[in-house]
């Protein structure tokens, strides 16, 4: 069933991109790109029902999917039709991929592909501006309360990795924070980002799901389950809104992280009312 619903949602993209009006002209061949974003697409559903868990009932799927193309960040260039859909696509798909990775991870040997996750964690973080800073500091808080064991772990050169591609990040891109800011500008800068998300319905969502939880005993009992299992990205989004005061690395790039963690946040809400109200087994 969940193998026919991805192929239900690689037949409905190509749909939507054959049948959707295009302004300009195909760069590449239709026959080509339309099945290539399709396929992109698809995997990347794939890839986020994963590491969030919500790819086990046709239904799982299909929110995931629905989540995706409503709620992610830079979802327009989806349906260019062009190289640039790919390009979003693929850097899309590389950051669930890199985040199951970690998770999967603990205890086996990977010395010999050490190096390759060194250079995984480098290349991820600096091709993604907008989750680079809260995703670096939620690895190194995970990484602090696992100190006494953490070079056991066989993921600690993804976190490296990650570490220095932030820095780079910084002292290449000309980003080097202030270390004694205007507080004035602080504030200014965070009303305006603050009033940016407050006009995105994926962090309106993400809040007003989190405070309903909050509300009942089986919310909070919901609440604890996913933080626990999910620390990462429950850290990821605490991260990525304290770093909005300072937006070291842009406003734009500080709105698309706390998108995307908000995102996530909401599709581990929704899956919890799916567990309560079609009684689907829980993690």
């Amino acid at each position: 069933m969940r193998t026919l619903i991805y192929l239900l949602i690689f037949l409905f993209v190509c749909l939507l991109l054959a049948f959707l009006p295009k302004a300009g002209v195909y760069s590449w061949d239709p026959r080509v790109i339309i099945p290539a974003t399709a396929a992109m697409y698809t995997l990347l559903v794939w890839l986020v029902a994963r590491f969030i868990g919500t790819g086990r009932t046709a239904l799982e799927v299909l929110m995931t999917a629905i989540f995706i193309l409503l709620f992610i960040p830079g979802a327009s260039l989806f349906f260019s039709r062009d190289e640039q859909a790919i390009l979003e696509l693929g850097s899309q798909c590389i950051v669930p991929f890199f985040l199951t990775q970690y998770t999967r991870i603990s205890r086996k040997n990977f010395r010999r592909v050490y190096a390759f996750m060194l250079l995984m964690g480098i290349f991820c973080s600096f091709t993604h501006d907008g989750i680079t800073l809260p995703l670096c500091l939620a690895f190194l808080f995970m990484a602090w309360q696992r100190r006494s064991e953490f070079f056991r772990l066989a993921c600690w050169p993804m976190v490296a990795g990650w570490l220095i591609g932030t820095i780079l990040q910084f002292f290449t891109r000309g980003h080097i924070p202030d270390l004694r800011p205007d507080l004035m500008a602080l504030t200014s800068r965070t009303a305006r980002v603050l009033g940016l998300l407050w006009d995105t319905k994926i962090f309106v969502l993400a809040l007003t799901l989190t405070l309903w939880y909050t509300t009942s005993q089986w919310g909070r009992r919901e609440l604890t389950v996913a933080f626990r299992r999910y620390r990462l990205i429950a850290y990821s989004l605490v991260f990525s809104l304290s770093c909005v005061p300072f937006a070291p690395l842009g406003i734009e790039n500080a709105v698309t992280g706390v998108c995307f963690f908000a995102m996530l946040w909401t599709m581990l809400l929704f899956k919890g009312l799916e567990r309560r109200y079609f009684s689907v087994r829980a993690y």
